[in-house]
């Protein structure tokens, strides 16, 4: 009787200890604005692709038309990613209907639209979360507003995670809604502490990233998410800091390397 005990606590603990390994050694996968190295960035083309490849998140760029319809898009000009030039403050979304966003990329992608960040989360639902940077250049004038508000209206809360480089951005969507999740974007420390802030996230460039970087963050609670990881030596090395989350243009690439066990 005694010795079966003692077997079913040693199974036991045996079973605790993977479980908590597995719950630790999971990384999220994330595309970045999409699939983009293989499908134009900011597209739901680029945006289903991380869905097919079975990412966990996809990060994409918010920014707000004329008429304050909250799209997908980086830049303040359209001229990088489109066949058309101009400023988005400039664009209704009638303008931007007009526009291809693919054929840039590849002429197999011509005609792929700019998305409204609500045709992508009634796309999505259900396949993958979406990282809602907000891209401020000045000119916007209820951004976080309508973008809290579509995150609302589609209950879409628990499926998101809302990142910008600008601080007050992501204090004010925290001040909209402080159930969401909220993670400042940098690529030099900032000159106070992170560490102290009411993030759930930080979202940082792979070059500040050291193993003690990432212990600092957890014994504050906050997960760090990684960007431009795109090389599968980079990706290794962030897999072994212990990185909660991957940021990259190749989510196949980092799938397929999580999945060989490298």
């Amino acid at each position: 009787m005694r010795f079966t005990l003692s077997c079913l606590l040693f199974c036991g603990l045996l079973i605790f200890m993977f479980c908590m390994d597995q719950k630790k050694s999971r990384l999220l996968v994330s595309g970045h604005r999409g699939a983009s190295d293989i499908a134009p960035e900011n597209t739901l083309v680029a945006i289903m692709k991380c869905v097919e490849f079975g990412a966990d998140f996809t990060e994409l760029d918010v920014q707000e038309t004329k008429d304050g319809q909250i799209i997908l898009l980086h830049d303040d000009d359209l001229k990088r990613t489109t066949n058309d030039s101009g400023f988005i403050w400039d664009k209704t979304w009638a303008d931007l209907q007009q526009v291809d966003a693919g054929g840039w990329k590849s002429p197999e992608y011509t005609g792929e639209p700019i998305p409204l960040l609500e045709t992508v989360i009634d796309s999505v639902r259900g396949k993958i979360k979406l990282n809602i940077e907000i891209k401020i250049n000045g000119h916007q004038e209820k951004l976080e507003e309508r973008v809290v508000a579509i995150i609302e209206k589609k209950n879409f809360v628990n499926d998101c995670i809302i990142t910008s480089f600008n601080l007050a951005s992501i204090e004010k969507v925290k001040r909209l809604n402080s159930k969401l999740k909220v993670g400042l974007i940098f690529d030099k420390m900032p000159d106070y502490d992170i560490f102290s802030t009411d993030w759930e996230l930080v979202s940082v460039h792979h070059k500040l990233v050291t193993q003690h970087f990432v212990e600092q963050a957890h014994q504050a609670g906050k997960a760090v998410h990684v960007w431009m990881v795109n090389e599968p030596e980079l990706m290794k090395k962030m897999i072994a800091h212990q990185v909660d989350c991957i940021i990259t243009n190749r989510p196949e690439i980092l799938l397929d390397l999580l999945g060989s066990n490298y």
